[in-house]
């Protein structure tokens, strides 16, 4: 999703205050070609605590 999608996804307030923490609190984008900066929804969700390192979100995924 490209920053300004990416930014509200992880409740930030603007594009800017979520491109200041890329790189830190935040992943790289996956995809940078020219103009064209995408983040994957997996990586942001793993960063905001969605997702844990083995994956499972809930027990959901277990059963």
């Amino acid at each position: 999703m490209p920053a300004d999608l990416a930014a509200g996804y992880c409740g930030e307030r603007s594009v800017d205050a979520f491109l200041r923490r890329v790189g830190s609190e935040y992943p790289l984008p996956t995809v940078k070609q020219g103009n064209r900066t995408l983040w994957l929804r997996q990586d942001l969700d793993q960063a905001i605590g969605l997702v844990t390192q083995d994956g499972v979100t809930d027990a959901a995924d277990v059963l």
